[in-house]
């Protein structure tokens, strides 16, 4: 199977409607994030994890394994590109714990629309925004969160503001060029190596409309759609 047959397969699954420009990515986003799951499950096997769109596409769209941030949104960045987007892939630093020296182990896409520039995301897990983020803004809100954009040159960091909660700095995204072999070598430190997060811990998560879900080692989470924690288990059992 080429690359357009998997891509339109994936497309069909998503039941997109006609919508167009900042809707239509809107809607795959959405829809992607409620489909697809964020897992660590493959990384935390050891499983070699090949980014050739063949094999990627079997793994996450037929098979529906999940995946995290460089098997997403390169799948991502692949239909943008079919429907006829101008986009490209970054990478970005993640921001989650705080510390400025974390290597740049993120893939996400940027996308140029009607004079604007986005940053696309579909494979942050729990933490991910469930829509398009206009870099041009200082500010962007959706649902009940507000993301504080800040850009200086080429790097843009993005603040998460939820309800009732302290700021949450997500990542620090570098707007340069990249190659593949660029994400080839973030994805193979990122499944690979002995001190890699997603080599050591459980991870998976799904984002709807209504909730976000979190498994997390041996705790599962549920969120509402105002970010209300609704559920809080731990896991004792396979």
């Amino acid at each position: 199977m080429t690359s357009a047959p998997m891509i339109e397969q994936y497309l069909h699954r998503l039941a997109l409607s006609e919508a167009k420009g900042v809707a239509l990515v809107t809607e795959l986003i959405e829809k992607h994030l409620a489909r697809y799951a964020f897992s660590s499950l493959n990384a935390l096997a050891g499983q070699p994890l090949s980014l050739q769109t063949d094999a990627l596409f079997e793994r996450l769209v037929v098979n529906q394994q999940g995946g995290y941030c460089f098997e997403h949104n390169k799948i991502a960045y692949l239909a943008l590109k079919y429907l006829g987007f101008e986009v490209r892939s970054v990478l970005a630093r993640v921001m989650l714990n705080g510390k400025p020296t974390n290597p740049r182990t993120h893939r996400m896409n940027v996308l140029e629309l009607d004079g604007e520039t986005y940053l696309v995301d579909v494979g942050f897990g729990n933490k991910i925004p469930r829509g398009l983020l206009n870099i041009n803004q200082r500010t962007c809100t959706i649902g009940h969160d507000t993301y504080q954009i800040t850009r200086n040159g080429d790097v843009v960091m993005v603040v998460l503001h939820e309800p009732e909660q302290p700021p949450l700095t997500l990542y620090e995204v570098e707007l340069y060029d990249v190659v593949e072999a660029d994400f080839e070598v973030a994805h193979f430190y990122s499944h690979q190596h002995s001190d890699a997060v997603f080599v050591n811990n459980l991870v998976v998560s799904l984002i709807t409309a209504s909730h976000r879900y979190l498994i997390r080692n041996q705790q599962f989470l549920v969120w509402d759609a105002a970010g209300h924690l609704i559920t809080d288990k731990s896991i004792d059992s396979v």
